[in-house]
C-alpha cells in the first residue's frame, strides 16, 4: 500500500465523509436494531463496567442476564444495595497453564470482576430467582409494590 488509498470511513473515529455510515443498523425484517453498547447510560459514572450486561423490564420483575466467563458460581455474590441498585462480583479462575512453551498472547485474565447495575424499577429480593450455567448468570427480581425497604440485601444463587 502506497497510502493513497481510499480507505472506507471510520465510524469508530467519527468519520463519515461519504454518508454510508449514517445508516441506521437494520435487523432482518427492516426494523432499526437496537445498539449494542458497553457502556449504558444506566451504569454508574466512574465504575468499571467489567462484564456485558441485559436489563429486561417486564410487568411484574425486571431481568437481569449477566456474561461472567471463567467465573464459577461459588465466587459470585449478589447484593441488592437498594431497591434499584444491584451489585455483582465475581472471580474470574486463573488461566490452566500449558506445560510446554510460553504464552503467544495472554487477554484472558483472572481476577475480580464487579459491576454496579442501575435497575429500571424498584425490586425486592423476595422470591429472587437466579441461575448460572455456560458463564451466563441470570437474575429474576420482583418489583415492589408499596413504599421501597432501605439497605441492603444479599440474594443466593441457586
Amino acid at each position: 500500500m502506497t497510502g493513497r488509498e481510499s480507505n472506507p470511513p471510520d465510524s469508530r473515529r467519527g468519520n463519515t465523509d461519504e454518508g454510508t455510515n449514517n445508516r441506521e443498523a437494520r435487523d432482518p425484517r427492516g426494523r432499526e436494531a437496537p445498539a449494542v453498547s458497553h457502556e449504558s447510560i444506566r451504569d454508574f459514572r466512574g465504575h468499571p463496567t467489567d462484564f456485558l450486561v441485559d436489563i429486561l423490564d417486564q410487568e411484574s420483575e425486571v431481568i437481569i442476564v449477566a456474561e461472567l466467563p471463567g467465573a464459577d458460581v461459588e465466587t459470585i455474590k449478589l447484593n441488592l444495595l437498594n431497591p434499584q441498585t444491584l451489585r455483582i462480583t465475581a472471580r474470574r479462575a486463573e488461566p490452566v497453564e500449558e506445560e510446554s512453551g510460553g504464552y503467544y498472547i495472554r487477554e484472558r485474565g483472572n481476577g475480580i470482576m464487579s459491576r454496579l447495575i442501575r435497575l429500571p424499577a424498584s425490586v425486592t429480593d423476595e422470591s429472587a430467582r437466579t441461575s448460572f450455567k455456560n458463564g451466563v448468570l441470570e437474575v429474576r427480581l420482583q418489583k415492589m409494590r408499596g413504599a421501597p425497604e432501605r439497605g441492603g440485601k444479599r440474594i443466593t444463587i441457586e
